[in-house]
């Protein structure tokens, strides 16, 4: 009867001590909530914090400004985007003749001048600075569509690519492009401050790469 009477016992403390445990299982609070609600909308390890993007930024701030070099990705999607005119119809690209060594030659890809690239940039900072057509981004990295928005009002507009059934695409963003190329970042009410100290080598090394998203290589 005696070690009936300690079986008991320990089934006794053992259930106490389940009861107990599970009184302080559960849902979490304080710190650790912004991480869970993070991970149902789809951001987690892939979130881009306000400091990810200031340092993104300042990244771009090591060079000398100007245009972007002739001959490069960079300055063909520049000229193929934003040499042109934006209507409420939509982007009407430049059907004219390319400019090459300051005589029009063209209108073959690849041909195009140095006076083409700056009326693209000319083209490019207008659009930074006032987009006329804006995607939407932002949330996290994998969120449904519908969970996206159009501006993050942080107040950065951003140009980010993406493959395309033609090929390298640009567009502008003003919340944070998850799972694109972010290419260039700039104050939305500072556009100039980008383009006078612009490094357009480390722009053409961010299309290699994704931003807020895993890294995939698009060919």
């Amino acid at each position: 009867m005696r070690s009936n009477g300690l079986l008991v016992s320990a089934v006794l403390c053992v259930g106490t001590f389940t009861l107990t445990h599970l009184a302080f299982v559960g849902p979490a609070t304080g710190a650790n909530a912004p991480k869970v609600a993070r991970a149902a909308r789809g951001g987690g390890e892939y979130d881009i914090s306000d400091a990810d993007i200031q340092n993104f930024y300042n990244s771009l701030l090591t060079g000398a400004g100007g245009d972007p070099p002739k001959g490069t990705v960079l300055s063909e999607l520049v000229v193929k985007f934003f040499h042109g005119d934006f209507t409420p119809q939509g982007f009407k690209r430049y059907s004219g003749l390319w400019m090459l060594n300051g005589k029009k030659k063209g209108p073959p890809p690849g041909n195009i001048g140095k006076k083409d690239i700056a009326v693209g940039v000319a083209g490019l900072k207008a659009q930074m600075a006032n987009p006329m057509f804006v995607t939407k981004g932002g949330v996290g990295y994998g969120v449904d569509e519908t969970q996206k928005v159009e501006d993050d009002g942080k107040g950065w507009v951003w140009l980010a690519a993406e493959m395309s059934p033609g090929g390298l695409a640009v567009e502008l963003f003003k919340s944070v492009p998850y799972g694109k190329r972010a290419i260039l970042v700039a104050k939305q009410n500072n556009v100039d401050e980008l383009f006078q100290k612009v490094n357009w080598d480390t722009a053409l090394g961010n299309i290699e790469k994704t931003f807020g998203g895993p890294q995939i290589k698009q060919r």
